[in-house]
């Protein structure tokens, strides 16, 4: 149980710290990045970088029958939000990107049982800005 309490609260610390950089437009140091890549692919099995061409569903099923698959989904979700901002010069594949780590935000704000102000408002935020 405490190993799981620690992988929560793991999990929501990356998301806000990717969260409010998106938000505010601001780099994260890339000490700070090395290290939620690790933490991130430890908690997903997998190197973030590859979500980047995974399917939405694909990641869903993955994670949907897990304990703390909802972090996780909510995990993936920004990763590829953040990676959206990263790409610049290919606009399809920004606007991927962002279409699903929006479309992964909505999934966990729909099924998880806490209801999060945090996550709804940049859900509406990405949609505005879409």
């Amino acid at each position: 149980m405490i190993k799981q309490d620690y992988l929560v609260r793991m999990i929501q610390e990356i998301i806000s710290a990717i969260a409010r950089a998106i938000l505010n437009k601001k780099k994260i140091r890339q000490q700070d990045q090395d290290e939620y890549d690790l933490l991130a692919r430890q908690m997903l099995g997998f190197p973030v970088k590859e979500l980047a061409t995974m399917d939405v569903q694909e990641l869903i099923d993955r994670y949907a029958s897990e304990e703390d698959g909802m972090g996780k989904i909510e995990l993936a979700s920004v990763y590829l939000l953040r990676f959206s901002e990263e790409v610049e010069d290919d606009i399809l594949l920004k606007s991927k990107l962002r279409q699903d780590g929006t479309r992964l935000l909505k999934y966990v704000q729909q099924e998880d049982t806490s209801f999060s102000i945090q996550r709804d408002c940049l859900i509406r935020m990405l949609e505005t800005n879409q």
